[in-house]
């Protein structure tokens, strides 16, 4: 039995809930918004930033090379023996005596590498460089995933005016063929002209269910990139950023996109593990130090030696079977592989930038010739139902100049869709495509606030001390200068200027059903 006042606790807060979901449900969602809750919560992106966390423990660990070592080793045991014994002058009775050793030891051992050749400083600065590397990696993924979060989007809101379009299309034919109907019943139709007017209404019937099934399609795509059902969506904003001319494009991609820079300092780091693998023969410097204490003997427990040892150790490979030499030529080809990678990353960006902007251009111009194309066949539509009237049109005519109608409106959002996931693919190309640059509200995730807490955790007073002493093996390896063949004369052919960019909200009057019956 529920308590005096409770019974009517249940409904309200379902009530209460639901009001809150209706208004949730009733605020427009932003691009912006979508945007913030993917940096939050998509997977594939957090799992990305789990692998530069993990990276930057990778910096750690090679400074701890420059750090001191300490091992203690303990042992201990006890060696029990049972000994049965008679003797003639005890009745032959046996006895038993018990006889136990006891032992125990201690040793820790203390080491400091002063001079390495090199091999330590070297790796830090690789492993540093593979850090700044892996932040690229994850420019670059925070960029896909963006424009996965902005594809959703886009999606989305073109399908639903495209339903919307289809839905259109069905009351404009149905109420043709009502007029069909009326004009058959006192015969100034055929029957052929009847059939006509009905096949073409159960082809848009057909294209409504199509786009419907593409709507869900693309609701199901936002949900997989942003994480939840989409609500009321806002217009499409404007993207910052865009140049006005190609060769800013192209100088701004060969700066900044990240995949020509992650190329790069992967690059940087296989050429510093190339002097690493040749410092690998120089000379080794260390200290040490232990102490141990142990039994003189095992039978003499009270009887210890202790003992206090410091050690100066300098080492140097004479012969190594031809292992060093074989891993320097290892390095020097993982480095030249590496310098190939950027002169392909570069490749590969100047490519997708040339086609986007080309891409950008003819679309903007498409869009232009689609306003006039679309004015044209709106006045094609009206005259043909009016001339049809009279006489002098047939249902034929009336029927093709509304489909054309129709097939220019979709042709005209599809291209505005379409213009606009260009613009994020020649951002992208760019280096450009961050959430903080398309809305300054969204924050952006710092790396190197994470590397800043591992690496300060970890540090030890005198690092700096041992690591000048190992920097001075060499000075900083050079590289040589990677292939810019695509950014000379080469370089691929795009159209210079682009046309005025159009805006999303200009789509709204596009929307409307014809004006005219």
């Amino acid at each position: 039995m529920n308590p005096p006042g409770r019974g009517w606790a249940a409904p309200l807060s379902a009530a209460l809930l639901s009001a809150l979901a209706a208004a949730g449900a009733a605020r427009a969602e932003t691009l912006a918004d979508a945007i913030a809750l993917a940096y939050q919560t998509n997977p594939a992106l957090l799992a990305g930033r789990a692998d530069l966390r993990a990276l930057d423990e990778r910096f750690v660990q090679a400074r701890a090379q420059l750090g001191p070592t300490v091992q203690l080793s303990a042992s201990g045991d006890r060696n029990a023996s049972k000994v049965r014994e008679s003797s003639l002058f005890s009745n032959g009775l046996v006895k038993s005596r018990y006889y136990g050793i006891d032992s125990e030891s201690l040793r820790i051992v203390l080491s400091q590498p002063l001079y390495t050749g090199g091999q330590a400083g070297m790796e830090i600065r690789a492993s540093e460089a593979d850090v700044l590397a892996g932040r690229q990696v994850l420019r670059q993924q925070e960029a896909t995933i963006l424009g996965q979060v902005i594809t959703a989007y886009a999606d989305v809101l073109l399908n639903r005016d495209l339903v919307t379009i289809a839905q259109q299309n069905i009351d404009i034919l149905r109420d043709q063929d009502k007029e069909i109907e009326a004009k058959f019943a006192v015969r100034e139709v055929t029957a052929t002209d009847r059939a006509l007017t009905q096949a073409r209404l159960i082809a848009a019937q057909v294209d409504l269910s199509r786009a419907r099934a593409n709507l869900q399609d693309a609701e199901a795509a936002y949900v997989a990139a942003v994480g939840q059902q989409p609500g009321q969506l806002e217009p499409l904003p404007d993207l910052p950023g865009l140049p006005q001319t190609v060769d800013a494009a192209f100088d701004a991609a060969d700066t900044l996109n990240p995949q020509v820079q992650a190329a790069q300092f992967t690059e940087m780091a296989s050429r510093l593990r190339v002097a690493e693998a040749k410092a690998a023969d120089g000379v080794q410097v260390s200290i040490g130090g232990s102490y141990s204490r142990e039994p003189l003997a095992p039978y003499l427990r009270d009887q210890r030696i202790i003992s206090y040892d410091a050690t100066f150790q300098v080492s140097k490979n004479l012969y190594t079977a031809g292992t060093h030499d074989s891993r320097v030529r290892q390095a020097l080809e993982d480095n030249n592989r590496d310098n190939l990678k950027i002169a392909d990353a570069r490749r590969q960006v100047v490519m997708n930038l040339a086609k986007a902007w080309n891409d950008l251009a003819l679309r903007r111009s498409i869009l232009i010739k689609l306003h006039d194309q679309l004015d044209q066949e709106a006045k094609s539509y009206q005259g043909s139902k009016l001339e049809a009237r009279i006489g002098i049109r047939t249902t034929f005519d009336t029927l093709n100049a509304e489909q054309e109608y129709q097939a220019t409106k979709v042709s005209l959002f599809q291209t505005f869709h379409d213009e606009y996931l260009t613009r994020v693919a020649v951002l992208a190309a760019m280096g450009l495509l961050q959430g903080e640059d398309i809305d300054p509200s969204i924050k952006p995730y710092r790396p190197e606030a994470s590397f800043k807490k591992v690496s300060a955790r970890a540090a030890l007073p005198w690092e700096g001390l041992v690591q000048a002493l190992d920097g001075a093996a060499g000075p900083w390896p050079k590289r040589e200068p990677a292939s810019r063949d695509v950014l000379g004369v080469n370089r691929p052919s795009a159209t210079d200027g682009l046309p005025a960019p159009p805006r999303w909200s200009d789509l709204a009057a596009y929307l409307a059903p014809p004006a005219f019956k």
